[in-house]
């Protein structure tokens, strides 16, 4: 067999015979399993130390086939050989729940053993774990009770910012050995809490949560997993049980004990799971420790917290990282136990809005939010392997890039995204989110996007301006292949039927199909918004 003389190649050394091979195998792959293909393409970028491409080609290999032995326990040693003992010893485990052959199992043993080894070494932690409390002492119990349980076989400090409570917090960090208390002499808010436990973080990574979270198997382990996946990956966010941002997981469970028997069931690590973000809500804040120096920690200026997670999000990805939303982790929030009395108290929620505005003359809530409705409506492919998405005037990107997330989901890995930038405000955050950008007008188009085709096209517009383009729409559909499908989202200022219906007929063109029309209430507005989803069949 091919396969067989490639990894016997691979053993002598002969390295050149082996990718020979290697190209002829993948010639008639047919003879084999695509998942073995990769597996072998790893194994010889291993014998050439190009660690980073073999940890590529297996998870590749993974996402096709996530209990295949071999996947398993070579990134175990890829990741053990590039010292990253964590998720070494997460795909050996793996690998162990799997195979059934003892001269392997004692081999990952070993391999297991070695690991937890050269780890108790590590001088510094490999996580800093910030926990801010501000008084309500049994939900601050509960969620360090959580931690100290489901956080296992990682390097890790705990931190534990006690924010000038008055209940009994001093006294309860007092006694809990082996952590870090830094106690504040009166409440300096939500972000200088954290900044004043980031500021003495020594960890890779700084994890900064609230004491409203419960902590559930797997939380850290999985997060860790992610955010070592890419060194691009500055960000990583779990889910929760009550949360917005569409980062809310639902479970059944009518009690804690129900709820953690869920999360032990749902909580493990699936990269199709991981959504990239415009902004993120931070169940937990994880992030690379020296990037939260770069970037200077919270903005103190969002004082009772509301809006510094959106400030800390549009900085991050403007620094060139990406925010990752961990949707294979679920972890049970309480509710806003930190900040509820602020909001009531203080407004705290819209002053918070009004500094972003000012900062940034963007609002989060209208400029990176997804319409999570409609995009569920487009028609996916399943047999396709890649796709193209134009987005136009999508603001700062938040539809194309879920739209990406929810292909990818589907097993559609190579997806290419082209935003035109109609307003200039939005050209920095739109780069982040880009493989390609064009800032233009409406009127060029047609011209700058030239010969490109797009399988999927999103359009944002007010409606009282198509009338100056009556063109637009042809135009944007002509730059579709054949199945391709254009959606739009027309705003209106005010609910009125008879624009509503002008548009409708104004959208019909030659050769597109509709199978999606809807009229929505807009994010905070009285507005409303016409959306519509066309296909192009000729």
């Amino acid at each position: 067999m091919i396969a067989q003389r490639i990894q016997e190649y691979i053993h002598s050394g002969d390295l050149y015979k082996a990718k020979e091979l290697m190209s002829e195998l993948e010639d008639n792959s047919y003879l084999v399993k695509e998942v073995e293909i990769y597996t072998m393409k790893a194994a010889i970028a291993v014998a050439e130390n190009k660690l980073h491409e073999a940890e590529e080609l297996l998870l590749k290999g993974l996402l096709i086939d996530s209990e295949y032995i071999d996947v398993l326990f070579n990134l175990g040693y890829v990741y053990k050989l590039r010292n990253n003992l964590i998720q070494s010893n997460y795909f050996f485990e793996k690998a162990l729940d799997v195979t059934r052959d003892n001269a392997l199992i004692n081999a990952i043993e070993q391999f297991i053993e070695d690991n937890r080894y050269l780890n108790s070494l590590t001088e510094k932690p490999l996580v800093s774990i910030i926990v801010l409390a501000y008084n309500k002492l049994d939900y601050t119990k509960l969620c360090i009770e959580s931690i100290l349980k489901y956080t296992l076989d990682i390097s890790y400090e705990l931190i534990l910012v006690n924010n000038g409570s008055t209940d009994g917090t001093r006294e309860y960090f007092d006694s809990l050995p082996s952590v870090k208390p830094l106690h504040l002499m009166k409440n300096v808010g939500v972000t200088n809490g954290f900044n004043e436990g980031m500021r003495v973080a020594e960890g890779k990574y700084t994890a900064c949560v609230c004491n409203d979270f419960i902590f559930t198997p797997r939380w850290l382990e999985n997060l860790l997993i992610c955010i070592e996946s890419d060194e691009r990956i500055g960000y990583v966010s779990p889910g929760a049980s009550m949360i917005s941002n569409l980062q809310q997981i639902n479970g059944e469970y009518n009690n804690l004990e129900e709820m953690l028997q869920f999360a032990e069931r749902y909580n493990h690590s699936d990269p199709r799971k991981w959504e990239e973000r415009v902004r993120l809500l931070p169940c937990v804040l994880m992030v690379r420790t020296e990037l939260l120096k770069q970037i200077d920690y919270y903005d103190p200026r969002f004082y009772y917290g509301e809006f510094a997670d959106d400030d800390i999000s549009f900085r991050i990805r403007r620094a060139g990282y990406k925010l990752i939303y961990c949707k294979d982790t679920f972890t049970y929030h309480f509710g806003s136990v930190t900040v509820r009395d602020d909001q009531v108290n203080n407004n705290s929620l819209n002053v918070s809005r009004d500094i972003f505005i000012d900062k940034y003359n963007l609002d989060s809530w209208t400029d990176a939010v997804m319409n999570i409705g409609l995009l569920k409506e487009f028609s996916v492919k399943l047999s396709c392997t890649n796709a193209s998405i134009l987005g136009v005037n999508t603001r700062c990107g938040s539809n194309p890039l879920q739209l990406k997330n929810m292909l990818r989901e589907k097993g559609i890995l190579d997806t290419c995204i082209t935003n035109y930038c109609l307003d200039h405000k939005y050209l920095q955050d739109i780069i982040t989110v880009s493989d390609d950008y064009i800032q233009g007008d409406i009127e060029n188009i047609d011209i700058e996007l030239k010969n490109q085709k797009f399988d999927y096209i999103i359009f944002e517009y007010d409606s009282n301006n198509l009338n100056n383009h009556p063109l637009i729409i042809a135009q944007l559909s002509s730059k579709l292949n054949h199945g391709g499908q254009l959606a739009l989202i027309l705003k209106h200022p005010q609910f009125d039927k008879n624009n509503i219906s002008k548009d409708i007929e104004r959208i019909q063109i030659s050769g597109m199909t509709y199978y999606y029309c809807n009229v929505a209430a807009t994010n905070n507005s009285s507005g409303v918004e016409l959306e519509i989803i066309l296909r192009r069949d000729v």
